[in-house]
């Protein structure tokens, strides 16, 4: 059976109190019966040296009687000294010692003359500095009660005299032992009351957060499902305008197709006229082709080939291969720095972007040069390299700004308008950025930034 939270925090809660009450109870009992059993033996300690004190002020104790005590006058003098002290509330046993650690008296008359103790060294230690002791044995009496043992030395001679003996007391623990007991189930009452009452306002306050964040989940729920549909519905959305404009694109160049093909149908006899067409039937395919290829390099940014590159030689390979396939005539000039400038880049897509720009700087204008230069540049507090591609055109006309990254925006006559589109996702590829701006002096300049090392990006 699966727990609820609530179920969960009860029964931790319950295990806690629990725990905090026994240790407590444990806790408090140690301590408990240390300061009793304290308390007790100072008391019996000074009840039995004042009672000494007052038996030898009396003449009827002397450490002649301790020296002596086999005599039958010592032993009156022993047990009329120390006989009322059998009297007291849970006794169970008396041994008095001489310095000799010698039973000199006891009611149990068979003692009288030996040494046995169970805690002879406590004797030897009262003696010797007058400590008293307290020992609470395992062992029972007859009565089945726990005895507590205490040796209390005493003193002749005044209360800076020495010390003429010890007297061994043996007492029922039972009082002590149930006014523990009481202290105890007291502790744990007013323990446990406690932690009922902090148990209920600490479990209202789980049950309100709980709720909460029950609310708080289903919210969220809702709102990733709506979140989820509203990305699917601009997914779809994009997909259809995607798909629009590639119809859009197409459907010109095929409608020219089809006129020239009827025009060549219509004109069969006339070769030369026939020819005329079919090139031009030829260049509209061309067209087609070309813009269907755009397309395709959109799903091939995502494999990439990083590897260390002369990013000088890719700019001249760029130039050299745009002069080559379209731009034989147009002007392009470089300025590239004389120290070899390297980074890891996918060479491929570099030189596709920056291919696309000068593409684009040259359809801007045609007869002045192209500037294309090379350069460190710092953003950010990161060390790049930034690629920029100037051309003294128009410009960018203001309303065009927002959208000139956009797939398929374009501000020419038959253009695809993917190649900034392709460019500014190569530059993100590599953790850089594409930028442009109008140049004061006519023309704009586009340029491409890419950090020297991609992993700080």
């Amino acid at each position: 059976m699966r727990l609820t939270d609530p179920q969960k925090f009860t029964i931790i809660s319950a295990a806690i109190i629990l725990c905090v009450s026994i240790a407590t109870g444990y806790t408090a009992s140690t301590f408990y019966r240390h300061a009793m059993t304290t308390r007790s033996l100072v008391a019996s300690q000074e009840f039995v040296q004042s009672n000494v004190h007052e038996q030898e002020a009396e003449g009827s104790l002397s450490s002649r009687d301790l020296e002596n005590y086999t005599d039958n006058a010592s032993q009156q003098h022993l047990a009329h000294s120390f006989t009322f002290m059998t009297k007291t509330p849970g006794f169970a046993g008396m041994k008095v010692f001489n310095r000799d650690k010698t039973i000199v008296w006891s009611p149990a008359a068979e003692l009288v003359g030996t040494n046995q103790s169970h805690h002879l060294e406590a004797v030897a230690r009262a003696l010797s500095d007058g400590a008293p002791a307290a020992f609470n044995p395992s062992s029972p009496t007859a009565n089945d009660k726990t005895l507590m043992e205490f040796y209390l030395p005493f003193r002749l001679g005044g209360e800076h005299g020495a010390i003429g003996g010890v007297v061994s007391i043996y007492r029922s623990s039972a009082s002590i032992n149930s006014a523990i007991q009481e202290s105890v189930y007291l502790l744990w009452l007013v323990t446990g009351f406690g932690g009922f009452i902090l148990y209920v306002a600490l479990y209202r306050l789980f049950l309100a957060v709980y709720h909460e964040r029950d609310e708080i989940n289903s919210r969220l729920m809702k709102f990733s499902s709506e979140h989820e549909r509203l990305i699917q519905s601009e997914k779809l959305a994009a997909m259809g305008q995607m798909v629009t404009e590639i119809a859009h694109q197409l459907n010109n160049p095929l409608v020219g197709v089809i006129n020239l093909t009827e025009l060549a149908e219509r004109e069969i006899g006339d070769q030369v006229r026939v020819k005329q067409l079919l090139g031009e039937v030829r260049n509209a395919g061309e067209r087609c082709r070309e813009f269907v290829q755009r397309v395709l390099q959109i799903g091939q940014l995502t494999r990439s080939e990083w590897q260390v590159t002369d990013l000088s030689q890719l700019v001249r390979d760029s130039v050299a291969f745009f002069q080559q396939s379209l731009g034989q005539h147009q002007v392009v000039n470089l300025k590239i720095p004389a120290e070899r400038l390297t980074c890891a880049v996918d060479s491929a897509l570099m030189r596709n972007a920056l291919f696309n720009l000068i593409h684009n700087a040259a359809q801007a204008d045609q007869y002045g040069p192209i500037i294309v230069s090379l350069a460190r540049e710092q953003r950010d507090g990161k060390l790049g390299f930034s690629i920029s591609v100037l051309d003294r055109g128009p410009g960018i006309p203001p309303g065009a700004a927002d959208k000139l990254f956009k797939p398929f925006f374009t501000t020419r006559s038959g253009g695809t308008g993917l190649g900034l589109s392709i460019a500014q996702q190569i530059a993100v590829l590599h953790g850089g950025t594409i930028t442009f701006e109008n140049r004061p002096d006519g023309g704009a300049q586009f340029t491409i930034w890419i950090p020297a090392n991609r992993d700080e990006t």
